[in-house]
């Protein structure tokens, strides 16, 4: 029995930094919107159990070039600096924007200068369900969404779900979904990702979409049994050798 039945422009499906940034550009547009997480929104997640580094570089092109070189060892000389560059412009306006409209505390230098290079999850998530909130946001709490739903033609146009506090389905239909509803790294023991059970990407595969770069999904990669660390090391911290036994970069 559907005992909600909400219309809105824009479902957002998750509760974490990337749902919550799409619900206040979303609303910030405009656009009324509802934001549905299977947790409670600034609680549930990864981010919110724990924390995140932030790649913070001042649009100084000396400074940028260098970070972008960094990266590049990290990451096997396979990025593409075009998205290398889009990060560092979308990071900076974005962690700027934070610091004005929510007040984040960041920690200050001896000159008095913040230090923007990392946010504590806690802390983080609270202020951006604030921000959403303020942003006239509806939010469901512990409403996991269970299936998309389609129009006529086959585009997504919404979604059911299930409120678990009273026991009763829910169904929003909108104009666009954005599905931020984190990875799949329920099994990993990580802080925070007991609820990261790849339901996005499942319903993105159910939907038609074409998945992209999967092979890079090795946040939590292979690791001995019972061990507490299950995070991929970087890639710098290996050596990898070609089949006649010359060391490979």
């Amino acid at each position: 029995m559907i005992e909600l039945d909400l219309t809105t422009d824009v479902l957002v499906v998750g509760g974490g930094p990337a749902a919550t940034w799409a619900a206040v550009k979303a609303a910030a547009a405009g656009a009324d919107v509802v934001l549905a997480d299977k947790g409670y929104c600034g609680t549930s997640g990864a981010t919110a159990s724990a924390g995140t580094g932030v790649w913070y570089v001042p649009p100084e092109p000396a400074e940028r070039e260098a970070a972008m070189a960094s990266r590049e060892g990290l990451g096997g000389y396979l990025a593409d600096r075009r998205w290398m560059a889009r990060v560092l412009d979308q990071t900076y306006a974005g962690v700027n924007e934070l610091a004005g409209a929510t007040r984040y505390p960041f920690p200050v230098t001896g000159n008095g200068e913040q230090l923007r290079t990392g946010l504590q999850g806690p802390e983080y998530m609270r202020r951006m369900r604030a921000w959403v909130r303020r942003r006239g946001v509806r939010i469901l709490d512990h409403s996991p969404v269970t299936e998309l739903l389609a129009d006529p033609s086959g585009a997504v146009a919404g979604a059911v779900g299930h409120r678990r506090q009273v026991g009763r389905d829910f169904r929003v239909r909108a104009g666009a979904v954005v599905l931020a509803s984190g990875g799949c790294a329920f099994l990993s023991g990580a802080l925070g990702c007991n609820v990261n059970t790849g339901d996005g990407a499942l319903f993105a595969a159910e939907a038609g979409a074409e998945l992209s770069g999967m092979e890079f999904s090795n946040a939590y990669g292979i690791a001995p049994e019972g061990t507490s660390v299950t995070k991929t090391a970087f890639y710098h911290y290996a050596t990898f050798y070609t089949e006649d036994g010359n060391e490979s970069r």
